[in-house]
C-alpha cells in the first residue's frame, strides 16, 4: 500500500511536469514542489534500496551477492558515495576470492570513474593502472577508456597545476575519440560523445540534433534523461540562449530530484543564473538545497563549487538586504517627518488632555511603589518562614539530644554506682588485685566510646535519614563513600554529621571523637578535595543536606 501511494505521487508530479514544459514559469513551480516533496523520491530510493538489501540477505552464492552489490551499488553511485564504495569493495573480495578476472575488471572500473568523480584522481589512477587490457571484453574496453577520460577531463578542469592542464585535455580528448571508435554508433555513450566534440567544436546546431536523438531515447524522470537534458543547457548556453538553458536546466534539475540523484550539477547552475538575473531568494532556496544534499553525498569537489556559488549568493542576498535597509531608511526618514507633523497638530490636545495622563501618571506611580512594596513584604515573609523553620528544626534537633543525653546521664550514673559498688565489696573482701587489674584495664573506656558512637550514630541517621545519600551526591563518583558492614557511621560522616548539627569547630569535634585537631582538620581537607562543587560552598551545602524527621519513636 505505501509503495502504492509513493508511486500515485511520482505519477501526478510527472504529469505535472509533462504539462508544463512549455511555460517557464510553470516549470519553476514544479521545480519548487518537488524540492519541497524531495521526501517522496527519497522514500522511494529507499524502499527499493531496502528491497535489494533483504533480497541479498538471502543470496545463497558468491555470483547472487556479487550481482545484488553491483545493483546496490548503482543505486548508492549517485545517492550516497560512501555506501557506493563500501559495496564496490565488497564485490573486489568476491572477485578475488572467485579469482574471477572480468569479475575483477568490472568492479576496477567501477571504482576508478567513481573516484574521479569524487575528485580521487590518484587513487582512480592507480586502480586503471593495475588493469591488464588483454582480459577486457569490447564493452569493458569502452568503460576503460570513459574511465581514463573521465580521470583526465576532471584533472583539466580543477588542477592548480596550469602546466599540465594542457596535456590532460589532450589526454581526455585522446581517450574521448577512442571510445567513440569503439562505442556502438547507436548507443548513449557514442551519442553523447559526438554531441561533446560538435560542443566543443561550436558546431552547436549539429550538437542538437544529436541531442534529439539522445532524448528519443530516454524517459522523463530517469538520471539519463537529467544528464542529457544538463548536455542540451551546455549547448543552449554557448548560444547565448538563457530562457532556453534555464529551461533544461530546470528539467535535468526536476530528473535529478525525481531519480534522487544527491550529487547534481543543474541546480546550483540555476542558482547562480539566477542571482545574476537578482531573484536572490529563489537562488538562496536552490543553492542551500543543493549543499544540504552534496553534504549527504560526500565530494569535496562539487560541494567546493557549491560553496563557491554560495558565497557569490551570499553577498548579493546581503547586498540586497542593504537595499532594503537604505528603502526603509527612507520611509522612516518620511514616517517621522509625519510622526513630527503629526505631534504639531495634536499639541494643543495634548495640552487638554495633560492633566488626566498627570493624575494617570501618579496613580502608575503609586500602583509600582505598592507592588514594590508587595514584593519586598513577600520576599520577607518568605525569608521569615525559612527563618522559622530553621528554629523549629533547631528546636527539634535540641529537643531529641536533649533526651537522648538525660537518658545517657542517667544510665552512666547507673553504671557509676555499680562500679562504686563493685570497688567497695571488692575492698571489703580485700581483693585488692583483682580491683588493681580491673582499673588498670582500658577496655571499660574503650566499649563505652564504641556504645557512645554507635547511640550516636543511631540518633543522628534516625534524624536526618537521608543525610549519607546526600552527601554522598556532594563527592565525585568515585571518591564516595562505602560504609563497612555493620557500620552505621564512620569517622569521616560523624565529623560531617556533627557539622550539620552546627558543631563546625575542630576543636570541639576532635574532644568528642577522640582525636588531635590536626587529625580532624586533615580529615576536612581532604574530603573537600573530593567534592564535586567547590571547596569553599562544600561544608556551607552539607549543613544544608538532610530531611529533619518531626517525630522519632527510637530505643538507644
Amino acid at each position: 500500500m505505501k509503495k502504492f501511494i509513493l508511486c500515485l505521487n511520482l505519477f501526478f508530479i510527472t504529469f505535472t511536469l509533462a504539462s508544463a514544459k512549455g511555460d517557464l514559469d510553470s516549470l519553476f513551480s514544479v521545480l519548487d514542489n518537488k524540492i519541497k516533496n524531495n521526501s517522496i523520491y527519497l522514500e522511494i530510493k529507499n524502499t527499493k534500496i531496502e528491497d535489494l538489501k533483504a533480497e541479498k540477505v538471502n543470496a545463497d552464492t558468491p555470483q547472487k551477492r556479487y550481482s545484488l552489490n553491483m545493483l546496490l551499488y548503482k543505486e548508492y553511485r549517485s545517492y550516497i558515495s560512501d555506501s557506493a564504495i563500501y559495496y564496490l569493495n565488497q564485490n573486489f573480495a568476491i572477485a578475488y576470492s572467485l579469482n574471477d578476472i572480468e569479475k575483477i575488471n568490472e568492479t576496477s572500473i567501477a571504482s576508478a570513474t567513481l573516484f574521479s568523480a569524487l575528485g580521487m584522481y590518484k587513487e582512480a589512477s592507480d586502480i586503471m593502472e593495475n588493469i591488464n587490457r588483454k582480459y577486457l571484453d569490447k564493452q569493458q574496453i569502452v568503460e576503460y577508456y570513459n574511465s581514463y577520460r573521465y580521470i583526465y577531463s576532471g584533472l583539466g578542469q580543477y588542477t592548480q597545476d596550469s602546466r599540465n592542464r594542457g596535456q590532460y585535455w589532450i589526454k581526455s580528448n585522446a581517450y574521448r575519440d577512442s571510445v567513440a571508435l569503439m562505442a556502438n554508433h547507436n548507443s548513449e555513450e557514442y551519442l553523447r560523445i559526438e554531441e561533446i566534440k560538435l560542443r566543443q567544436d561550436m558546431k552547436l546546431d549539429e550538437a542538437l540534433l544529436i541531442n534529439d536523438k539522445r532524448l528519443a531515447l530516454v524517459k522523463m524522470g530517469t538520471p539519463i534523461y537529467a544528464l542529457v537534458t544538463f548536455n542540451r543547457s551546455l549547448i543552449y548556453r554557448k548560444k547565448d540562449d538563457a530562457a532556453m538553458e534555464k529551461r533544461f536546466l530546470i528539467l535535468s534539475a526536476i530528473s535529478d530530484i525525481q531519480s534522487a540523484i544527491k550529487d547534481n550539477a543543474s541546480i546550483p547552475i540555476l542558482a547562480n543564473k539566477l542571482m545574476q538575473e537578482g531573484d536572490i531568494n529563489r537562488a538562496y532556496q536552490y543553492v542551500r538545497f543543493s549543499l544540504d544534499n552534496i553534504n549527504d553525498y560526500n565530494t569535496r569537489i562539487r560541494s567546493s563549487e557549491i560553496l563557491n556559488i554560495q558565497a557569490i549568493i551570499d553577498k548579493a542576498y546581503q547586498k540586497k538586504n542593504d537595499e532594503q535597509k537604505t528603502q526603509l531608511r527612507i520611509f522612516l526618514i518620511l514616517v517621522s517627518i509625519l510622526s513630527l507633523l503629526l505631534a504639531v497638530s495634536a499639541f494643543y490636545a495634548y495640552k487638554q488632555m495633560r492633566k488626566g495622563i498627570l493624575i494617570t501618571k501618579r496613580q502608575k506611580e503609586t500602583n509600582l511603589e505598592l507592588n514594590d512594596l508587595n514584593q519586598k513584604l513577600h520576599h520577607m515573609n518568605k525569608e521569615l518562614r525559612k527563618i522559622n523553620h530553621e528554629v523549629v528544626e533547631a528546636n527539634h534537633i535540641k529537643e531529641e539530644y536533649i533526651g537522648y543525653f538525660l537518658d545517657q546521664c542517667s544510665k552512666y550514673i547507673e553504671k557509676l554506682d555499680d562500679f562504686r559498688r563493685m570497688v567497695n565489696k571488692r575492698i571489703q573482701t580485700r581483693e585488692i588485685e583483682i580491683l588493681h587489674k580491673s582499673t588498670k584495664d582500658n577496655s571499660l573506656k574503650e566499649n563505652e566510646l564504641r556504645e557512645l558512637f554507635s547511640n550516636f550514630d543511631i540518633m543522628f541517621t534516625h534524624l536526618f535519614p537521608d543525610f549519607i545519600d546526600k552527601f554522598n551526591s556532594l563527592l565525585q563518583d568515585d571518591e564516595q563513600i562505602i560504609l563497612k558492614k555493620g557500620e552505621i557511621l564512620n569517622n569521616e560522616l560523624r565529623i560531617y554529621a556533627l557539622i550539620r548539627l552546627g558543631i563546625d569547630d575542630s576543636g570541639k569535634i576532635a574532644n568528642f571523637l577522640g582525636y588531635s585537631v590536626n587529625t580532624i582538620y586533615n580529615y576536612r581537607t581532604k574530603t573537600r578535595n573530593r567534592a564535586k562543587i567547590s571547596r569553599e560552598d562544600f561544608e556551607w551545602t552539607v549543613k544544608k543536606i538532610g530531611t529533619f524527621r518531626k517525630s522519632i519513636q527510637m530505643t538507644i
